[in-house]
């Protein structure tokens, strides 16, 4: 998926988690909803910061299958890979998993104030 669609993807998005009376009528028809989680670490612990999941529906979904995709990487045999490592090797970490090509280097991903508010990416859980 390329960068500016993956912006506008976000840009439509409405935050599902903490809605005390649910969706409004808006929200609910909105095609793209957002929930932020605990990242995880390979041994699935909960790390100090959050990872964004992302469900895409109704229109939005056809326009990001038919256009917006680029590539799809089966990635399954990597990861019973690194799970066989993991169940190997209980002193392996982040780094040695990277080295192997079992996990990808994460970044920081940066966005505008516009779109950190509509994620609320501020708000703490």
């Amino acid at each position: 998926m390329e960068h500016e669609h993956f912006l506008k993807l976000l840009s439509e998005a409405v935050v599902t988690e903490g809605q005390k009376d649910g969706l409004t009528a808006e929200e609910r028809a909105k095609g793209v909803r957002v929930q932020w989680d605990p990242e995880r670490s390979p041994r699935l612990g909960a790390l100090g910061f959050r990872s964004i999941q992302i469900w895409i529906s109704g229109k939005v979904s056809g326009i990001w299958a038919s256009e917006w995709v680029v590539e799809i990487e089966d990635v399954t045999e990597m990861a019973r890979e690194m799970k066989k490592r993991l169940d190997e090797d209980a002193g392996i970490g982040v780094e040695e998993l990277i080295r192997k090509g079992l996990m990808a280097v994460e970044r920081k991903y940066e966005v505008s104030d516009e779109l950190r508010k509509i994620l609320q990416m501020d708000v703490q859980s």
